[in-house]
């Protein structure tokens, strides 16, 4: 599902994939830099069901930072990708405070919109997250062009675009998902900030602007464990900040959830450095090796992401009748073999790394997990591809 910029620019929410005909070559580039490197990219071609990574490594970051203003916006910034990154189609992963998905029901949508409070504190998202528990901190409100102006505007239908208070958003049914959809949007001027980003005339010549939160969610669909268990998965992805979970079945999204507990990864780090006793340098090894015995400091951190787990495990189960088989996770560097033995005590299910780029040909560069969301974000749009 896309939200079209201009006539070639796009915002996409990744959906299922299926076999095409015919080639795809494609840059999936995550806009949030690494210290010292620049962003993560790489360029993948699809032909005939096979998926051939031609390409990985790091992109020098637009020259500007995202405009926090229509103001900013009107800075002209242009962007240009490295020759091996020139690929005919890129898909771009986005990030800034504004930018949003959110798991609701079309009815709080459509409330939302009519009485001008889309992007106020009272998102869209509130209502249908209260149906499975979940709690969404409110999104501030973007600057408008015409502050005075109505914000009338037309039912929202899957996959066009609609304007509303400054905002631009796209919304998709969550197949099977007992009447949930997903939202997505940005403001309008960052929408124009990016469709003008890469210049005219040059590859890429179509650019799928994708919300990070989204492109990560598209990348468990390549992994050996998502095979086996038949697309009814679990996934947790665990950022330096927040966790996130989604929900598969048959293969496609039907959950995707932020946790209310656990502060991210930095944060389990520095409590078990602290509780632990060692620096960063024995954190790992220690853990790994097997060298002590964690679980004291480590399972009161890790209770918490696992009960969230287990109440979208009973979710998919009780409302979809979906049964979870494994738990894909990625971005959990600190005592995984512990988690994995948390979450099989717990749950009786066995937890699988996501591994970057499982599922395609071709040499894999270092660093594996800075690329996450850059093959997540060409993923989703080689999945709509094939969708259409």
């Amino acid at each position: 599902m896309e939200i079209k910029l201009t006539k070639d620019r796009k915002l996409t929410l990744g959906g299922k994939r299926r076999k095409r005909r015919g080639k795809l070559d494609i840059t999936g580039v995550d806009l949030v830099p690494v210290e010292g490197k620049g962003c993560p990219a790489v360029r993948i071609v699809e032909k005939k069901g096979v998926l051939r990574l031609l390409a990985a490594g790091y992109v020098p970051a637009p020259s500007d930072p995202v405009p926090d203003s229509w103001e900013a916006a009107a800075k002209s910034c242009t962007w240009a990708f490295p020759t091996q990154f020139q690929s005919p189609a890129a898909a771009l992963a986005v990030s800034s405070p504004d930018v949003f998905v959110a798991q609701t029901t079309l009815s709080a949508l459509k409330s939302d919109i009519s009485s001008g409070t889309h992007n106020k504190q009272e998102s869209a998202a509130s209502a249908g997250s209260r149906r499975i528990g979940l709690r969404r901190e409110p999104r501030p409100a973007a600057q408008q062009a015409t502050p005075s102006a109505p914000s009338d505007i037309a039912e929202p239908k899957p996959g066009v675009p609609v304007s509303n208070g400054g905002m631009r958003f796209v919304m998709r049914p969550l197949d099977g998902s007992d009447g949930f959809i997903l939202e997505a949007g940005l403001p309008e001027y960052q929408a124009l900030w990016y469709s003008r980003l890469l210049p005219e005339g040059r590859r890429p010549t179509a650019v799928s602007i994708q919300p990070r939160q989204a492109a990560i969610a598209s990348c468990p669909v390549l992994q050996k464990a998502f095979s086996e268990a038949g697309g009814d998965v679990l996934a947790l992805f665990a950022d330096t900040g927040h966790f996130s979970i989604a929900g598969y079945k048959g293969g496609s999204m039907v959950l995707l959830r932020e946790c209310r507990v656990g502060g991210g990864m930095s944060s389990i780090a520095e409590k078990l450095k602290k509780g632990l006793g060692l620096d960063d340098e024995m954190l790992s090894s220690a853990l790994d090796d097997n060298l002590i015995d964690p679980r004291p400091v480590l399972d009161p951190l890790v209770a918490p992401i696992i009960d969230e787990l287990s109440a979208s495990k009973d979710y998919l189960s009780g409302k979809l009748g979906c049964e979870p088989k494994a738990v894909i996770v990625s971005g959990v560097d600190v005592g995984f073999s512990h988690w994995s033995s948390f979450c099989e005590e717990r749950m009786r299910l066995k937890m699988a790394r996501l591994d970057v780029f499982e599922g395609l040909l071709g040499v894999p560069p270092q660093c594996a997990g800075d690329f996450l969301v850059a093959t997540g974000a060409a993923l989703a749009v080689i999945g709509e591809e094939e969708a259409s």
